[in-house]
């Protein structure tokens, strides 16, 4: 069931909703007039013009419109899974990628990449003073500049990378075939784009910053959780040291570019 339910969703899909009733009614006329044929064998021994012919009518005539109801409830029922499917992957206050999602697309590249010995790296990112945004205009002007950040992040995405919203304030980046250098000046660019943007608000201005973590896979890493860990540590780090700032996770956790507000 579950097989044919999918081909003909499928089929409606490729051929569109007109066509695919066009295509259905052939169908049911060859099977309506073969049915016909068969059964005044069976009856007579022979076949007659007029069964033929009245089949074929009432066909033409009841066919369309029982077809077309039935491929446009399979097109709305496929819609509505499609967004259903969307609205359990996505974050709706930011239009991202959810925390599960991304951690179902993590697990799978860490795989891929313990298999195939590539590479790729975590950032994660944590607005600064989210809390005092809030307190000052308002959790509607919060609102707006998490979703201008996730905008912005998006604009600087490549075609491989994924963006999702990690936590309430925390965003995070997967990057896959990036190495520590890459990832640096992605994050690099990231940080100035974000500084350089401007959320207005009840016709006030608002500047926000965000700290950043940085982690690449290397042999040493176990597990996502623990990789994550390191991420989380390095934009807890980011923060202890003024804010604005991206840090790499290593023993040392040293900052390796520092940006600050004029």
């Amino acid at each position: 069931m579950n097989i044919t339910n999918t081909y003909i969703r499928n089929f409606i899909r490729h051929h569109g909703e007109l066509r695919s009733v066009a295509i259905g009614l052939l169908a049911l006329l060859l099977l309506v007039v073969g049915l016909t044929v068969l059964l005044d064998l069976i009856a007579s021994g022979g076949t007659h013009a007029g069964p033929v012919f009245y089949s074929i009518i009432i066909t033409l005539i009841v066919g369309p419109a029982i077809l077309f109801l039935f491929v446009r409830l399979i097109s709305q029922l496929d819609r509505s899974e499609d967004k259903l499917q969307a609205l359990s992957i996505m974050d709706d206050l930011t239009d991202v990628y959810n925390r599960r999602y991304f951690l179902e697309q993590a697990e799978r590249e860490l795989a891929k990449v313990k298999r195939y010995g590539t590479i790729f790296s975590i950032l994660a990112l944590d607005v600064d003073h989210l809390k005092d945004i809030n307190n000052q205009y308002g959790h509607s002007a919060g609102d707006i500049v998490l979703q201008t950040l996730a905008n912005t992040c998006m604009n600087n995405l490549r075609t491989m990378d994924m963006f999702a919203r990690y936590d309430a304030e925390e965003f995070v980046f997967l990057l896959p075939e990036s190495d520590k250098i890459d990832v640096i000046a992605f994050a690099e660019k990231v940080l100035n784009a974000v500084e350089q943007t401007v959320v207005v608000f009840d016709q006030q201005e608002i500047n926000f910053t965000v700290s950043m973590g940085v982690k690449t896979f290397d042999g040493a890493v176990t597990s996502l959780d623990a990789m994550l860990k390191d991420v989380d540590d390095a934009v807890s780090e980011a923060k202890r040291r003024g804010h604005n700032c991206i840090v790499v996770s290593n023993t040392e956790q040293e900052p390796i570019f520092e940006n600050s507000l004029s």
